[in-house]
């Protein structure tokens, strides 16, 4: 019995870019504008503007070539990070002040934002009531415009009662 083929599944086939598009992309990554590479290969300058704002098979390949031409760096970075380390770590044993307070700072050792955030636990647990309070739907009451209060009652309530529901979980 013959199968049927499911279309959801088969992968478009695109046509390929012409040798022009395929310039364009070379100028392109390099920096040029659509018109200097509509000059260089001979189409008008709102041609090559179509293709890198309509031409889904242009766009795509530009981005990947973008992509490719962005990701070397990284990766060559990449491969000298073991060597950059092993560089700062004979540094740091050799007595370099400098470097050693710059390895301090990059990793935000050094100075007063060194450590941040409330000690208090009771800030915390009305911070983060506050925080649940605030993404939860305000009820339809059609009074709180009239009363013109920033803090509507139920917001007051409902913080109170979440904040009651953290202390049973957290007190003692």
């Amino acid at each position: 019995m013959p199968t049927k083929t499911n279309k959801s599944l088969h992968v478009p086939r695109f046509k390929p870019l012409s040798l022009a598009q395929e310039n364009a992309i070379d100028l392109l990554v390099t920096g040029q504008t659509d018109g200097e590479v509509a000059a260089a290969i001979g189409v008008n300058r709102g041609t090559v503007w179509g293709w890198r704002h309509e031409h889904p098979i242009f766009q795509a390949e530009l981005n990947r070539r973008r992509l490719e031409l962005f990701n070397a760096p990284q990766q060559r970075l990449r491969t000298l990070a073991a060597k950059a380390v092993e560089n700062v770590a004979t540094a740091i044993e050799a007595g370099d002040l400098r470097t050693s307070l710059e390895v301090i700072k990059g990793l935000g050792l050094y100075g007063a934002g060194a450590f941040t955030g409330p000690t208090d636990p009771e800030t915390l647990l009305q911070a983060q009531a506050e925080a649940a309070v605030s993404q939860e739907e305000a009820p339809l009451d059609p009074m709180r415009a009239v009363l013109a209060d920033p803090e509507v009652r139920w917001q007051r309530e409902r913080r109170a009662e979440i904040v009651e529901a953290l202390r049973r979980d957290y007190c003692a």
